[in-house]
């Protein structure tokens, strides 16, 4: 991470948490309906489910090319985050969250064991062999609702997936 992007990330950090009135003023005004998408009901009961855990908290595999914190627009690219992989494996770049306590502990914003234990108890029928990791710092959506989702999406319907939990980054 370039030293301008530090001080970037730094600043917005602390902005964040002592102006968090500020943020009210984001809105989704700028999306677009998309009428032909699936509609949002499960197809069966969720104990029979095949559910993915999608992240926009920067998670990545160490041995993925990190997310580019460095361009100004955000990086729009998405990783696949194999179900068999070990918390060790696993990383976070981002540069709007601070990412130190889940590069130590990265279920805190990919509670992979969490969702297999899910399906242990038979909350959930399966967990998906692929998951995915995408960075949350998008100002410019344009390239990740034109490439990075639809891509996901298909990825996703090819898995068979029924379900995905989204945890926010």
């Amino acid at each position: 991470m370039k030293m301008k992007t530090k001080i970037k990330s730094k600043m917005s950090r602390t902005f964040s948490g002592n102006f968090t009135g500020a943020y009210k003023k984001f809105t989704m005004s700028h999306m677009r309906e998309h009428p032909t998408s699936p509609e949002a009901f499960l197809p069966k009961p969720l104990n029979e489910c095949k559910v993915a855990l999608v992240s926009t908290a920067g998670v990545h595999l160490k041995t993925d090319r990190p997310f580019d914190v460095d361009n100004p627009a955000g990086d729009h690219t998405f990783r696949i985050v194999p179900s068999d992989v070990s918390e060790q494996d696993l990383t976070v770049t981002h540069i709007y969250i601070d990412t130190k306590y889940a590069k130590s502990d990265p279920t805190i914003v990919f509670p992979l064991p969490q969702l297999k234990q899910s399906a242990k108890d038979g909350k959930i029928g399966s967990v998906s062999s692929i998951n995915i990791g995408l960075n949350g710092g998008i100002l410019d959506t344009a390239l990740a609702e034109q490439d990075s989702i639809p891509k996901v999406a298909e990825l996703l319907l090819n898995e068979g997936i029924d379900a995905a939990l989204l945890v926010p980054g």
